[in-house]
């Protein structure tokens, strides 16, 4: 039945197909408008707070709600320019005025310092750093090194003996320089070699830690005669290190000559000689040995001028030590060798004499006296060609 009724149908397709198709009609005018819809539901009404920690609740009518988180802090902003700096402020009133100082009176002492008292204040001491008292002035610097040497001889204005001056003790316990030596430098310099009484030699005491020149450089003339005196220091008839009180033996004349003689006749090693020292100065060991430093002289004369010395030598020591310096032996040594193996005593013997411990004179004082005179002596006795050691 329903492939009947499907057979019809596509036949009558068919036909309705064959069929020849008109123009089409003119449109016809627009219809009305059709008539407005209903109003739509009403919108749901929600409400907004604030829920802390940075967020908001939103609550609807219909039962929703939500949570809006509220947006992060902006960055910090840049900071301002700096502004200008104020004018300065008006100065302030002025202070006050102190009230007076209490008067001061001083007092002339006569050595160069002044007692000073202010008030009720404890009185203090000043010295005068430019005064010279009267016995430096009067001193004299040649018997100065004289008395260095040797106080007791007349020629440094001494007794004549120890035994004079009434010492007994071995003379070495005496001198200034066997503690300190020719050059001053005590066991930093030419003596840093020699024994003394820690080391074995019951004849002499050792030799002074002391630079006695750096002592003279930072110490008034005042200040020099009192350490030179040594008031309540070793008896003089007693051998040992410490310093010996010349209080008793030597006169005030002789203590300021030998002042006088260390700042300004005393020549610094460096104008005639170089020595070079390698080692500590003379020591005992652990095991009783006794161990020296080597000592090396060098540069002697280096600031002189050998032709000048070798007048200087001609006019002031050939007549008596010959013209190549051989005629008289210098504890073995001729005039040559004896500067050039003790540079260091050698100068020393030249301006300040040879004087014997009972005050006869072997070489006058003061035959070369000036440091270039020196210098240029020493340059030309550096020559053991022209200066010969003896033979």
């Amino acid at each position: 039945m329903a492939i009947t009724r499907t057979l019809v149908t596509l036949a009558v397709a068919l036909i309705a197909g064959m069929a020849c198709t008109g123009p089409d009609g003119a449109r016809g005018p627009a219809g009305p408008e059709g008539a407005a819809g209903p109003a739509g539901p009403a919108g749901t009404s929600c409400t907004v707070a604030d829920s802390g920690a940075g967020s908001r609740t939103i609550t609807c009518d219909d039962g929703t709600t939500a949570v809006i988180a509220d947006g992060a802090d902006g960055a910090a902003g840049a900071d301002g320019a700096a502004g200008a700096d104020g004018a300065a402020g008006a100065d302030g009133a002025a202070g006050a005025a102190g009230a007076d100082g209490a008067s001061c009176v001083g007092v002339d002492n006569g050595d160069g310092s002044f007692t000073i008292t202010c008030g009720t204040d404890p009185a203090f001491t000043v010295t005068d750093p430019s005064y010279v008292p009267a016995g430096y002035t009067a001193a004299d610097g040649i018997k100065g090194g004289i008395a260095y040497s040797q106080w007791w001889v007349t020629q440094g204005d001494g007794d004549g003996t120890l035994t004079d001056a009434a010492v007994t003790v071995g003379s070495e316990f005496v001198r200034c320089k066997t503690c300190h030596g020719w050059d001053g430098l005590g066991n930093h310099g030419a003596y840093a070699n020699r024994t003394g009484m820690s080391t074995g030699a019951a004849s002499r005491p050792d030799v002074s830690g002391v630079d006695l020149r750096a002592t003279v450089a930072s110490t008034s003339a005042q200040e020099l005669f009192d350490l030179i005196q040594g008031t309540g220091g070793r008896d003089l008839n007693t051998a040992g290190n410490r310093h010996p009180d010349y209080s008793t033996a030597l006169t005030e004349g002789q203590i300021w000559n030998i002042v006088k003689f260390m700042r300004e006749e005393w020549i610094y090693p460096e104008e005639l000689y170089r020595l070079a020292v390698d080692g500590p100065p003379v020591y005992t060991a652990a095991d009783g040995t006794v161990v020296s430093p080597t000592l090396v002289y060098y540069a002697i004369g280096a600031n002189g001028d050998a032709t000048r010395g070798t007048t200087v030598y001609t006019t002031a020591c050939a007549g008596c030590h010959g013209t190549d310096g051989t005629t008289i032996a210098l504890g073995g040594d001729s005039v040559g060798e004896l500067v050039r193996k003790k540079p260091n005593e050698a100068w020393f013997k030249v301006k300040f004499g040879q004087i014997s411990g009972t005050s006869t004179v072997a070489m006058e004082p003061a035959l070369v006296s000036d440091t270039d005179d020196l210098a240029d002596l020493y340059k030309a006795l550096a020559n053991s060609m022209t200066y010969p050691d003896l033979p």
